[in-house]
């Protein structure tokens, strides 16, 4: 069976819940999946707000694309305020940490190739708890009222 390959540019995005080894060690297994499925939960309905599409949920981590930058960057904003506002943890806190790239990518009917992929998932890998972080050429392509929002 051959798999229809196209090549697009779209923004990637991961998301990844800081610290779910401790809430796993906190909560024992029941009760930290139950919190990692509520937070995984809002970060999916967010990013569909957004224009988004769910590539995967890789344990507690969700990979999505996304058609340009602003939806992106707009979607990661708002699954920070979500979380922090909706506080999936109860008085234990739940931290996200975003991080995201644009650029040239394989997409088949099932998941996303390429070195856009890898960037952003490096760029997620160095990103701290709260964080959003995202390389050089996802903030060209932003409107200069969000542009000007992002710290070098």
């Amino acid at each position: 069976m051959s798999t229809v390959r196209q090549n697009s540019r779209l923004a990637i995005l991961f998301a990844d819940i800081s610290g779910s080894t401790a809430i796993y060690d906190k909560l024992g297994d029941e009760q930290a999946l139950q919190l990692i499925s509520r937070t995984l939960g809002i970060l999916i309905q967010e990013m569909s707000a957004h224009q988004g599409t769910l590539v995967k949920t890789i344990g507690d981590e969700i990979m999505c694309t996304f058609p340009d930058a602003t939806a992106a960057v707009n979607a990661a904003c708002a699954m920070q305020s979500a979380v922090n506002a909706q506080r999936p943890g109860g008085e234990l806190p739940v931290y996200v940490r975003i991080g995201l790239h644009y650029g040239d990518v394989i997409c088949d009917s099932t998941d996303v190739f390429g070195d856009a992929v890898n960037v952003a998932a490096r760029i997620t890998a160095i990103t701290r708890a709260r964080q959003i972080m995202t390389s050089r050429s996802a903030v060209d392509m932003l409107p200069p009222k969000l542009r000007e929002n992002a710290r070098r």
